[in-house]
């Protein structure tokens, strides 16, 4: 059963939450309508194609920023790719049929050089995304590793499909820290806010250039938030809730509309590992054609597994499962080798809205969530009913993308006071909980409204 706004407060109810019943009522009946817009909106092909449209047209103007071709995805829906751009692994370029489509095409190989150079982007201005994919499935054909270069869709199905709503009620109190060295956790999203709070969150968070601008789109910008402002910031608020010793390190990926490449994600995750994560949170992803996995993010995650190796310590990637509601696999969560973590209700059975399928392996509240958020307006254009959220805001958010940082908190939480490394932790996290088919281990962290 999902979010329901009832006239009795949630047996869940803690005691360091400062809301009063009333208030956490008010939260409920708006938790409920944020996800029957998500419910209803979920499937709209015209909804998403005017969400696309306006993000495409947001972005025209901005040669800094990703660009994105649509390309119909046979098995339903859309995926959106960087135009003129393949992902090969840099050794094919040694491969005579390489090197004769490199010249047929007049394409421009240029190495990645943040992924150690086992990675080339071709350069193929004019390709549309439907020639890309049949060239990279002409080069699979013949046994070249190629891909796509895909784009997060984030701000389409988050800001479109089911937004923040303004929480009822003042702010807890930050806890304390808790016994044990912290951990070092990554938060790639979108960056963090610029402007430091004044409730106590999220101070000593690293924000150097890794701010979220909120408002940079379109050219010149309006006065609205931008459709994936402060999606970072929210997240970010997730993971101290759960974890408030964690160091946690904001990494931008993402631009203020929630759209970023594989290639540019991959390049982060790689810098936070070297920079010492052991916990790398990863509120994004995506659906790709054929269910292929993206390859940078595939070349990032070997290594980051080298870089533990050598650093004998371990790296441990968390990543939302989705929120495309069927049992399709969603990158990078459903990398054999990285936590995917899908939604449940406010009642903690499973969220009709979440991605699901025998490569989740947990999954916890993704409904509601309450957490920080930014100061600012959102655009009447994605929300009929548009909110003001004022200086040191909370809301409530529903999306796999807030399930995500919950386990990641809660393993640096355990790994943090019990002396463990980030997959013990899991396990102790997860040993015992309740196995819920295609949405694995179910496990209650932050409170339920």
């Amino acid at each position: 059963m999902t979010a329901q706004a009832d006239e009795s407060c949630h047996p869940s109810f803690g005691p360091d939450d400062p809301r009063s019943c009333e208030e956490r009522l008010e939260d409920l009946r708006r938790i409920f309508q944020q996800i029957n817009n998500v419910n209803r909106r979920q499937h709209d092909s015209t909804v998403r194609g005017e969400l696309i449209r306006l993000l495409r047209e947001r972005r025209s103007e901005r040669s800094d920023l990703d660009q994105f071709d649509v390309v119909p995805d046979p098995r339903g829906g859309e995926v959106l790719v960087v135009p003129g751009e393949l992902v090969i692994r840099a050794r094919a370029l040694d491969d005579p049929l390489v090197r004769q489509l490199i010249e047929a095409y007049e394409l421009q190989p240029e190495p990645v050089e943040c992924l150690d150079n086992r990675v080339a982007v071709l350069k193929a201005p004019g390709l549309g995304g439907g020639q890309l994919a049949d060239l990279a499935g002409a080069l699979r054909a013949r046994g070249v590793p190629a891909a796509l270069n895909y784009v997060t869709p984030m701000g389409i199905v988050m800001k479109g499909l089911g937004g923040p709503e303004p929480s009822a009620g003042p702010a807890p109190e930050r806890p304390p820290a808790g016994p044990g060295e912290p951990i070092q956790v990554a938060v790639i999203d979108t960056g963090i806010a610029e402007q430091p709070r004044d409730d106590g969150w999220l101070d000593g968070l690293v924000r150097p250039g890794n701010i979220d601008p909120l408002n940079e789109l379109p050219t010149p910008p309006d006065q609205f938030l931008d459709l994936g402002a402060g999606h970072g910031t929210f997240a970010a608020g997730v993971v101290q809730q759960v974890a408030p010793g964690a160091n946690i390190i904001m990494y931008r990926a993402l631009d203020s509309d929630g759209i970023g490449s594989k290639v540019r994600l991959a390049c982060a995750m790689v810098q936070a590992a070297r920079y010492g994560a052991q916990v790398i949170n990863l509120s994004l992803g995506l659906e790709a054609l054929d269910d292929r996995p993206p390859l940078a993010l595939q070349v990032a995650l070997e290594m980051i597994d080298e870089i533990a190796a050598a650093n004998d310590r371990e790296v441990l990637v968390v990543a939302a499962a989705g929120n495309f509601g069927r049992d399709r696999p969603c990158w990078p969560a459903a990398f054999c080798n990285v936590v995917a973590v899908g939604a449940l209700t406010q009642d903690l059975e499973p969220a009709d809205w979440s991605s699901r399928g025998p490569w989740v392996d947990c999954s916890t509240m993704g409904e509601g969530v309450r957490s920080t958020y930014v100061e600012g307006e959102e655009s009447p254009k994605v929300d009929p009913k548009p909110d003001r959220f004022g200086p040191d805001a909370w809301a409530l958010w529903s999306g796999t993308s807030f399930a995500a940082p919950q386990v990641a908190g809660a393993i640096a939480k355990i790994a943090q006071e019990q002396q463990v490394g980030p997959r013990e932790a899991l396990r102790r996290l997860l040993d015992g909980q309740r196995e819920v088919p295609g949405y694995g281990r179910a496990v209650e962290i932050l409170p339920r409204t």
